[in-house]
């Protein structure tokens, strides 16, 4: 198994935290422990052949900070600024031959979310957290034990909960990674997310997807200051 960690964006949305510094690199604790290495050192727990970094902004800070990691392969998105998630993850498709762990730098989770989404089988195996959501949220639908969808534009109303960001796909998904990748961006629309293609795997009635509850597991998405602040209180210090 592999994994791919998306570190391609600025990171506007937190201000002078991330001037010149990529989100990822972001400190938790006093000993400038990242949030990009909370996730390796995670990663790090499981039997990973590979692990993929796609970056963008200010490539040359993370590629300088991984330099050491002989399991890191760094893939560089020239296009980041003017695409979405899905563009990057779409430049690591070529690199992927196995099942793979998918996440963004931005996002922490406690371990035994992560133990509990690599020991399930499943083409695609969707973590969430069954909460009531607001307009942000990436949200996810459900029909008893079923994905029906998974988007932004679900009526908060209506939503069962918030997808993650990360999530577990089998080898078998990647070839249905690049050819929906390419229509979707044939259709002019670069700024697309990855979820497009989880819904359009939903619409065709493709591979096995499990939605997977994290209960009482806890998760932060680094997007604004007072997550940040929660993401050093409740991570900065987790040792493994």
């Amino acid at each position: 198994m592999i994994a791919v960690i998306l570190a391609a964006g600025k990171g506007s949305r937190l201000g002078d935290y991330t001037t010149d510094l990529p989100k990822s690199l972001l400190p938790l604790n006093a000993d400038n422990k990242t949030l990009l290495d909370y996730n390796l050192q995670v990663l790090s727990q499981f039997d990973l052949e590979k692990i993929y970094v796609v970056t963008g902004f200010n490539s040359h800070k993370i590629e300088e900070h991984l330099s050491g990691n002989k399991k890191v392969e760094i893939i560089y998105n020239p296009f980041w600024n003017c695409c979405n998630v899905l563009g990057s993850l779409y430049m690591a498709l070529d690199s992927l031959n196995d099942d793979f762990l998918f996440l963004h730098a931005d996002t922490l989770a406690e371990f035994q979310i992560w133990q509990n989404l690599f020991n399930t089988d499943g083409d695609m195996i969707i973590p969430f957290e069954r909460k009531k959501c607001g307009n942000e949220e990436m949200k996810i639908l459900l029909k008893g034990d079923k994905i029906m969808r998974i988007s932004k534009e679900i009526d908060p109303g209506f939503a069962d909960g918030e997808f993650l960001g990360i999530a577990k796909f089998s080898k078998q998904t990647i070839p249905f990674f690049k050819s929906t990748s390419k229509r979707l961006f044939k259709e002019g629309n670069l700024n697309q997310y990855m979820e497009e293609v989880i819904q359009a795997a939903i619409d065709e009635d493709k591979f096995s997807i499990l939605p997977q509850d994290i209960l009482h597991y806890n998760f932060v998405e680094v997007d604004f200051e007072e997550d940040y602040k929660r993401a050093k209180r409740d991570f900065g210090n987790i040792k493994f």
